[in-house]
């Protein structure tokens, strides 16, 4: 089985379609962020973060863990209990809250339309912190998250979200990862949920804990959860997204870790990210026997890094210009 793998796509709609066009696979997969922008104009997306921002700003003032949207919720169905000014802001804000989500539901009816003409094998998706939850869209009938599929010998399961707000995004409209700690102990639907599923292929965006989650100047950022269960088992594929500075692949006690990094170019703390990054995937039955990682430059793609994958152990990180790797080995780019 051939696997196209791409995360964190970030509206880049058409290199997607290129991908499409000009990849050969048993199955597609996208794996979060695949929108980027709530809006096609900067003005309003200028406007909706800084609005959003304040409310959230109001929020911590009072102390109050609500969310923008059910504030406005009150102070609109109550406007004698608040000042004019807020009663203003939360007018503006739902406004460009239902323009927001309709745009956005309008780039997921894009994307379908793409992968119904220029597809032609199975494309599923699952949703990051820049999405909505995928089941009010149109790619609803392709979304993973908290679900399981069947192709050939091997079981997908899905996780999808990060533990992170994310401006601009129409907040009620997300996919919540629901991971804490309290009082000590460690709550994490995502390992709840692959536990009871038991994948041959785990798709998630946030990482796990230790799996290219390494944010420079922060550290580590991946859910413990989702460690936990892999420290416990071994399933065949773990691919990941959502943090773009830490990709490459590895393979730990029969596990293979892919992050080939964003699809889509975005502009960042850490600079400006190109992007064009994904990862072919091949199997033999339920064993991860290679993985390339790639990049679409300029209308053509090539293969980065070739690398077997039937070894013991792997650790790599992405390097440049094309090379082919031995599990033997160990590289680190520059």
């Amino acid at each position: 089985m051939k696997i196209i793998y791409l995360t964190d796509i970030h509206d880049g709609l058409h290199g997607l379609k290129k991908i499409l066009q000009t990849t050969e696979a048993d199955l597609y997969l996208f794996s979060g962020d695949i929108i980027y922008k709530a809006f096609f104009s900067y003005d309003r997306i200028i406007d909706f973060c800084g609005v959003q921002e304040e409310l959230y700003y109001l929020l911590g003032e009072k102390k109050s863990d609500s969310t923008p949207f059910d504030f406005t919720t009150l102070v609109i169905r109550f406007p004698e209990k608040y000042p004019t000014a807020v009663v203003e802001k939360a007018q503006t804000y739902r406004s460009l809250y239902q323009l927001a989500a309709k745009t956005m539901k309008e780039k997921y009816e894009i994307i379908e339309k793409l992968i119904q003409k220029y597809a032609e094998s199975p494309v599923y998706c699952l949703p990051g912190n820049y999405d909505l939850d995928l089941q009010y869209t149109e790619l609803y009938q392709r979304d993973v998250h908290r679900k399981s599929f069947e192709l050939g010998d091997l079981k997908f399961s899905g996780y999808g979200g990060a533990p992170i707000w994310t401006s601009g995004i129409p907040e009620k409209l997300t996919v919540v990862f629901h991971e804490y700690t309290k009082q000590g102990q460690n709550y994490s639907e995502p390992e709840d949920f692959f536990r009871e599923q038991m994948p041959d292929v785990c798709v998630i965006h946030n990482p796990a804990y230790g799996f290219f989650d390494k944010i420079p100047g922060v550290g580590n950022v991946g859910s413990q959860g989702i460690r936990r269960f892999l420290d416990d088992e071994s399933p065949s594929l773990v691919v990941s997204g959502h943090v773009h500075e830490d990709q490459g692949i590895a393979k730990k006690r029969g596990t293979v870790y892919v992050n080939p990094s964003n699809f889509g170019a975005v502009d960042s703390v850490h600079g400006f990210q190109e992007g064009g990054y994904f990862a072919e995937i091949y199997l033999d039955g339920k064993t991860v026997v290679q993985s390339n990682l790639c990049q679409l430059l300029n209308d053509e793609w090539n293969r980065l890094i070739e690398v077997d994958c039937s070894g013991e152990s792997l650790e790599l990180i992405r390097q440049n210009p094309i090379s082919k790797v031995s599990s033997e080995d160990y590289i680190r780019g520059n």
